[in-house]
């Protein structure tokens, strides 16, 4: 019998998915563990992988298609069976098209930035920057000899690896992806590499002399329609400024024995090529916080709170097309170096759109760090249900007042949001004031 292959549960709370690429075709040899698609869920874009081994006769929905879980996607032979048979059999065969919806929304976009595609220039402004590495020509892309970008490296049949967002900036700027260089993870075009390429401009080759203006030609503005997980982000956003009456409190942390201790141990950890963060610390700090005060370390549900009995912390993480908070289980009982060990290995798999679904889910409290941006102090909006959220600054130098005397110290600012309906005012400022004592005697930790 042939294996039928259905949307999975990517996440706790997906009902569809939209197929954002597939990265096999009909006729592919597949194994258990492969990657058959990138899969748009509510909270990101996740792989979805084979449960089976077999060839594909049949690929039911195209790139852009939404599909509702547990409705078919494709269809296997298995080892011993023809395909060709198979497919006669159930009278199938090929691949289905691009959604017409998303082929519509693809054609409505590019209308207002064929102007600027066609001058090479885009406006970016708003737009998130990529924070992959890159080098090369200095807008992120290697060079040729001859001066004009590579051509990005086709891949599963001649498809170019990009990610959703990239692919619908390329549609909206009418340019081909083939001939984009991609920055990602394993050559994948993301959306750095597509603004690089639109005010790199179209190459030099000789065109007919234009005739003599008086002024700029006006830049179009981009119209780029929202990703499932910016509509969500949206959606929960709003659900949470509506719903939950939040208060902020905002401490400084003088953090100078804290940067020393961290100095020392990444003298230690060099061997084994581990370099803490201060965000490692605030981690560690911030997990044994909430086990001296669990009433933060907490839901809000409409009949009750619920005090977890784990302390699972979501580190907020910034991706080209949101946010996203992987979460770290059981901080609380990890060492500072497997804290960096494993938040550096989220990370990596959130820009990869490599996040299982436990990886996604089960966070009591989250971490929001802007500090590595110079941001001294923001508010952060609470991740529902949670009922608190902290927003870390960076440590700078600042004038501090030790006795009579004015001295010099490097001070973190800090800032909790929590939901009034669970967490009072003591209840917050105890948290801060056990936190902040961790962070500036880090000793404590250790005890």
């Amino acid at each position: 019998m042939p294996i039928e292959v259905t949307m999975p549960k990517l996440s706790p709370t997906m009902e569809t998915g939209v197929i954002a690429q597939w990265l096999v075709k009909v006729g592919d040899k597949i194994k258990e563990g492969d990657v058959l698609a990138d899969i748009e869920t509510d909270k990101a874009t996740m792989q979805m992988k084979s449960y089976d081994d077999g060839t594909i006769v049949h690929i039911d929905h195209g790139a852009g298609d939404e599909v509702a879980l547990g409705q078919r996607v494709m269809v296997l032979a298995k080892k011993n069976e023809d395909p060709k048979k198979v497919a006669a059999d159930l009278g199938l065969g090929g691949e289905a098209k691009a959604a017409p919806k998303a082929a519509a929304q693809r054609a409505e976009a590019s209308a207002p930035v064929a102007a600027a595609a066609a001058s090479g220039v885009a406006s970016t402004g708003g737009l998130v920057a990529d924070r992959a590495g890159g080098n090369g020509n200095g807008n992120g892309h290697p060079s040729s000899d001859n001066g004009q970008q590579a051509a990005a490296v086709p891949s599963h049949g001649g498809r170019v690896k990009a990610s959703p967002l990239a692919r619908k900036l390329a549609a909206s700027a009418q340019v081909e992806l083939a001939g984009i260089q991609g920055s990602g993870p394993n050559g994948r075009v993301v959306r750095r590499d597509v603004e690089a390429y639109i005010q790199a401009g179209p190459s030099k080759a000789a065109t007919p002399q234009a005739a003599p203006t008086t002024a700029a030609a006006p830049i179009a503005a981009q119209r780029i329609p929202h990703s499932r997980m910016r509509k969500t982000i949206a959606q929960r956003m709003v659900q949470a400024k509506q719903t939950a009456p939040e208060i902020h409190l905002t401490v400084d942390i003088r953090v100078d024995r804290l940067v020393a201790a961290r100095e020392e141990l990444n003298k230690r950890l060099a061997r084994e090529g581990v370099k803490l963060s201060l965000g490692d610390f605030v981690t560690k700090a911030v997990a044994m916080s909430l086990r001296a005060h669990p009433g933060v370390n907490a839901s809000y549900e409409p009949d009750a709170i619920v005090r977890h009995g784990e302390v699972n912390i979501g580190i907020a993480v910034a991706l080209p097309e949101g946010l996203i908070v992987p979460v770290l289980h059981r901080a609380d009982t990890l060492g500072l170096r497997e804290i960096r060990k494993r938040s550096e290995a989220l990370a990596a798999a959130a820009r990869s759109n490599n996040l299982s679904g436990e990886q996604l889910t089960g966070s009591t409290f989250t971490i929001s760090n802007l500090g590595m941006f110079g941001i001294r102090q923001f508010d952060a909006i609470l991740n529902m249900p949670e009922v608190g959220i902290l927003a870390v600054g960076t440590a700078d130098k600042r004038p501090v007042v030790e006795g009579d005397r004015l001295v010099v110290g490097t001070v973190m600012t800090v800032t909790l949001t929590a939901d009034h309906r669970a967490v009072d005012g003591a209840m917050a400022a105890e948290f801060l004031q056990t936190l902040r004592g961790l962070l500036e005697e880090p000793t404590s930790m250790l005890l």
